[in-house]
């Protein structure tokens, strides 16, 4: 079982590095299973539908932006939920990717269902972390400015970066503490 998720773990690195590297359209089964050092018939065994590779790379980028994974399955990783947060949406390659997954999910029905229930469980994920219900309107209006502020850094890069608000004021003025762990 663990050199399944070595496996596992090896295809997802390689996958993502192509997608930070050259983009969601440059991912290919040929060209992730030849940069993971395995054969394609490895690859659609941990992933049979192009719709599973996307799901598990949308929470290896995360996993990835946030250097640790969560055991628990939790928002955050370093301790500290703001960090990790700014992690996931000031990295510019990590906006590219996730807004490459949703455009292909655009075309693609199965994907559209996916990543849409990523999002909820996100914005679910926030929504716990501030002890509030999944609708409330004070976390999705977060979220909604989350998503507005990794737009930005796709524009402005490095420079939105330096003068990032801090996303634990941000929640503050939305309403939004963080409960105590």
């Amino acid at each position: 079982m663990k050199s399944e998720n070595v496996l596992r773990r090896r295809i997802l690195d390689a996958a993502l590095d192509i997608v930070e590297e050259q983009g969601i359209a440059a991912l290919t089964q040929p060209k992730v299973a030849k940069a993971a050092g395995v054969r394609q018939s490895h690859l659609t065994y941990y992933f049979p539908r192009k719709a599973d590779l996307y799901v598990a790379l949308l929470e290896a980028s995360h996993a990835r932006a946030t250097r640790k994974e969560t055991p628990s399955g939790g928002i955050s990783a370093s301790g500290d939920w703001a960090e990790d947060m700014a992690a996931l949406v000031l990295d510019r390659r990590r906006m590219q990717f996730f807004l490459g997954i949703i455009l292909a999910a655009s075309e693609e029905p199965e994907l559209k269902l996916i990543v849409a229930e990523h999002i909820q469980m996100q914005s679910k994920k926030l929504a716990v972390l501030f002890g509030r219900e999944e609708a409330d309107p004070a976390v999705l209006a977060f979220v909604d400015q989350l998503r507005g502020l990794g737009l930005r850094a796709l524009v402005q890069g490095e420079e939105l970066r330096e003068k990032a608000p801090d996303l634990a004021e941000l929640a503050k003025r939305n309403g939004l503490v963080a409960r105590e762990r």
